[in-house]
């Protein structure tokens, strides 16, 4: 799983923007965990992961901690 995501342009973009705004303090807590539900929405939204580990890693609607500005719809 670790090759496909380093193959993955749209999760090293995330990853590194992340890395980023976090080591240059450009970027707030707040909006750090925002970058984060990003990044697990991605993972989650594509095929690199199975379902198996979707429905592992599913987290109820009502513990949902990402806000809905940070979800696509």
């Amino acid at each position: 799983m670790l090759k496909q995501l380093e193959a993955s342009s749209s999760i090293r973009a995330i990853v590194a923007e992340i890395a980023e705004g976090i080591a240059a303090e450009k970027i707030s807590p707040f909006d750090a965990m925002l970058q984060f539900c990003k990044l697990c929405e991605a993972l989650r939204s594509g095929d690199l992961m199975s379902d198996w580990h979707k429905n592992l890693l599913a987290v109820p609607e009502v513990y949902d901690v990402c806000p809905p500005t940070a979800k696509k719809h």
